[in-house]
């Protein structure tokens, strides 16, 4: 009978269960010696190099690849717990870490700083706006190699896109980031103007195709389809701007803001051709969960809800006390049908602590990306 072989079923499950959860109650007791270990020699308790590793060895063992995002996401979590174990059990250890946590309300504007894209695109523009003409600045081809960047030690913050005011959210920087463990530690916003610009003595007549990054291309869509471009897509739209300005092509223009033109020697054929003005781009500022800051009005999480009617609307009025700025989903790729929710609000979340508990009990696999002032 169904029930029957469904009983058989879940006993294997609850005996696998009983065997993970003994493992990691060992694993952590052995994370602490390690802790105690590194306390001993004056180790530093993050080494991302070890967790990449642990990572890889781990999805070697896998018979089914398409669990590494899964493997990925569980051993990230138990590395994590195991360094919050290690720090918050061992008392006194590491001067020089207990100095940087007790710095948490402050951003720090004399570090290193990422971002993806070339100089002269969007993403170099709010580095400067929100650190500074002066601030150090470096620059990686796409979105995962500026949080592995982060995650590394080769730079302290990272500066991505999250929202266009006119297209939504950037979903390649949603899905990837709480792989990583960074948090949101800032934001800022971004005016974008659009214009089409090609090689020096191009006029618009002669222009066939337009190149730029796919979410300035769909901002634009209007006059790309008034006047019959072809589409060309590349990383970024600075990248969008080098590509022309170093090619032979006078039938292609890139779509790029007027910083590109000038720093790709290139000539304004058309300003201003995004199909709303105003439009703006929200980037986040992101740092190692090491580097996370402990204050803020403004909180990112993500999390899962139980596949069941009235689920949502049951978790959001636990949120009543906090004004809800953004809600998106997202697919969740090992789970058909279930959907990550990423939510941004604004609130005294001191105040209201119990109302947040509250709202944790009732959602799955909660993460707070972030806590931060808007």
């Amino acid at each position: 009978m169904l029930n029957d072989e469904l009983q058989e079923l879940r006993k294997e499950i609850d005996s696998i269960d009983k065997q993970i959860v003994n493992l990691i109650d060992e694993r952590m007791k052995i994370s602490l010696k390690v802790g105690e270990t590194k306390k001993k020699y004056n180790a530093p308790i993050f080494d991302p190099k070890r967790e990449k590793e642990v990572i890889a060895k781990k999805i070697e063992l896998l018979e089914n690849k398409e669990l590494s995002g899964l493997i990925t996401t569980i051993y990230n979590d138990i590395m994590y717990t195991s360094k919050q174990l290690q720090k918050h059990l061992i008392g006194g250890y590491n001067s020089a870490e207990d100095k940087k946590d007790d710095n948490k309300e402050n951003i720090k504007y004399d570090e290193k700083i990422v971002y993806q894209g070339r100089e002269g695109g969007n993403g170099h523009e709010a580095a400067l706006k929100f650190f500074g003409e002066n601030a150090k600045l470096v620059k990686k081809e796409h979105f995962d190699d500026v949080l592995e960047s982060i995650r590394s030690g080769e730079c302290y913050y990272g500066v991505l896109p999250l929202e266009n005011s006119s297209t939504g959210m950037v979903n390649e920087v949603l899905d990837i980031l709480a792989d990583y463990n960074c948090k949101i530690v800032g934001e800022v916003y971004l005016p974008i103007e659009y214009g089409l610009m090609a090689k020096k003595g191009t006029s618009i007549k002669d222009i066939k195709k337009v190149i730029s990054h796919h979410q300035a291309l769909k901002q634009c869509s209007n006059f790309i389809k008034e006047n019959n471009f072809e589409e060309l897509t590349s990383s970024n739209t600075a990248e969008a701007a080098f590509i022309v300005s170093n090619g032979d092509d006078k039938t292609m223009a890139s779509i790029s803001n007027k910083h590109s033109c000038k720093i790709y020697d290139l000539e304004m054929l058309e300003e201003n051709i995004e199909n709303i003005k105003g439009n703006t781009t929200r980037f986040i500022i992101v740092a190692n969960y090491d580097n996370a800051l402990t204050t803020g009005n403004k909180m990112t999480i993500r999390f899962l809800l139980p596949h069941e009617e009235g689920s949502l609307a049951d978790s959001l009025e636990k949120l009543k006390s906090f004004n809800l700025t953004s809600i998106v989903s997202r697919p969740h790729v090992e789970r058909k049908w279930q959907y990550y929710f990423y939510i941004d609000m604004t609130g005294d979340f001191k105040k209201n602590k119990s109302e947040f508990e509250e709202f944790k009990k009732s959602v799955e696999n909660l993460i707070i990306l972030g806590v931060y002032n808007e």
